[in-house]
């Protein structure tokens, strides 16, 4: 494994780029002022299940703690707890309460009733940090979700490192399709294991494919 493809390696990738460039997208936070979390409080935080942060996100947090409060992950910066809540509760915050189609993103709970934490991009299309198994590198799968003709949900990412690296243009990725990376060199192997802990699949799934757990 290209171990500074993965994980905090990763992440000390995207911050260097952060502080000598910036972001390249408007989706992204301002942080000409980063504001790290405190040794203590990271040594005290943990995931809802009382489970260890994975390793991106501990050290995003070393460098910046800002971005994600204003995701609306926690509230207060100096003890954070996080808000994580179901699908169908996370895909209305991301795209805005009341519809038919948005509120169908609840039956996926189903298959995925782990909490989710929302993340920046797309417009039909939003992505989510779902906090169900991690993989062995100890990273949880970054998910889409859309609405553009019926309720989708597939892994896009498989982590925040990947999703955090692809926002910041430290590595090109291709995405003919959301689930593109499921084929990719380095990052298929953990595709394929969040592919099948999620039951998602390689091509994730709409609504309609929810049938067969009734």
């Amino acid at each position: 494994m290209n171990e500074d493809m993965h994980g905090a390696a990763l992440i000390d990738r995207v911050i260097e780029r952060v502080r000598q460039n910036g972001w390249p997208t408007a989706d992204a936070p301002d942080l000409d002022e980063p504001k790290p979390l405190a040794p203590e409080v990271l040594e005290r935080l943990r995931l809802p299940g009382d489970r260890p942060l994975p390793p991106s996100l501990r050290r995003w947090l070393e460098f910046d703690g800002s971005w994600l409060a204003d995701l609306e992950w926690y509230e207060d910066e100096r003890e954070p707890v996080f808000d994580a809540r179901a699908l169908g509760e996370t895909a209305e915050r991301m795209y805005g309460p009341g519809g038919v189609t948005v509120g169908m993103f609840a039956d996926f709970e189903r298959l995925l009733p782990s909490p989710c934490l929302p993340l920046v991009g797309g417009s039909d299309s939003r992505r989510l940090l779902y906090l169900g198994s991690p993989d062995s590198t100890g990273e949880y799968p970054v998910l889409v979700t859309d609405i553009d003709d019926l309720p989708y949900v597939a892994v896009m990412y498989p982590g925040l490192d990947v999703y955090l690296a692809d926002l910041a243009d430290v590595i090109d990725l291709d995405f003919d399709t959301y689930t593109g990376l499921s084929d990719h060199p380095v990052y298929g192997d953990r595709m394929r294991e969040h592919a099948e802990n999620t039951e998602l699949g390689a091509d994730g799934l709409e609504i309609q494919d929810l049938d067969w757990l009734d």
